[in-house]
């Protein structure tokens, strides 16, 4: 009784474990043949396509492929270099982030990004056009798209290559809050920075030059030229200042 027990306990481990290494040689079988498979597919997906046109999936497919001279449809998973089709698709300036990966289905997917605008600067010393995005990079134009976005000027971007270092926090904020306000967004033709970072603005509306000043107490002097635009002007009319101040606290000047 006891040799047919132990035969039996014998007989569910050797079942236990064959169990075991049959699950595990069809998980190495599974990942072995979805590694050798081939790409079917290249999806491209576009995160903020509804909101600028600087690429198009097209125009990623022809970086990812190096213009077609690098073909990935049909080739085997384990020939495809996706860091290396990161780096063709990310020479594209405009392109924020790029992640290249397989699905389940077989396809080869890419997730692009692209940079939103907030303003466009008018590079001194004959330099290139550039947009400058939320974050304070900056990237070049496009052919395809022109976002219609406040133009920047100034000596103050002379020597600049983006505007992420600690002393541009405050300008970056302004610039930032005049984009996300409809209203002065629709004003607010052009930005002028000087040297020491004080600000005059251009109006769409009026012969008159905005002395910003600094960028500092921001919320305070833009509320102060909404009243200005809301209360005075339609008093006074478009055409009567040539100057208008808001750089000195709690006051509005206006020649």
């Amino acid at each position: 009784m006891l040799k047919i027990k132990n035969i039996e306990k014998i007989g569910k481990w050797l079942l236990g474990g064959l169990t075991l290494v049959g699950f595990m040689l069809l998980i190495t079988f599974s990942t072995d043949t979805f590694s050798s498979k081939r790409c079917k597919e290249l999806i491209i997906n576009i995160k903020n396509a509804n909101e600028q046109l600087f690429v198009n999936k097209e125009g990623v497919e022809r970086l990812a492929t190096q213009y077609g001279s690098d073909n990935l449809k049909g080739r085997l998973f384990s020939k495809i270099n996706f860091g290396e089709i990161e780096k063709r698709i990310l020479k594209n300036k405009q392109i924020k982030t790029c992640q290249v990966y397989k699905d389940v289905q077989g396809n080869l997917k890419i997730d692009v990004e692209q940079h939103i605008p907030i303003a466009r600067i008018m590079m001194p010393n004959g330099r290139p056009d550039q947009y400058i995005d939320a974050e304070g990079t900056f990237f070049p134009l496009s052919e395809q798209f022109s976002a219609r976005v406040t133009v920047l000027s100034g000596n103050y971007f002379r020597n600049l290559t983006n505007l992420k270092q600690k002393r541009n926090e405050d300008l970056l904020k302004f610039i930032n809050f005049v984009f996300e306000d409809d209203f002065l967004k629709a004003q607010f033709t052009q930005l002028d920075v000087a040297d020491n970072q004080s600000i005059s603005i251009v109006p769409l509306l009026g012969k008159h030059i905005i002395e910003f000043g600094e960028p500092q107490n921001i919320e305070k002097k833009l509320k102060k030229l909404k009243i200005f635009y809301k209360e005075i002007l339609p008093v006074e009319g478009w055409d009567n200042f040539s100057q208008v101040s808001v750089r000195y606290s709690g006051q509005i000047v206006c020649k």
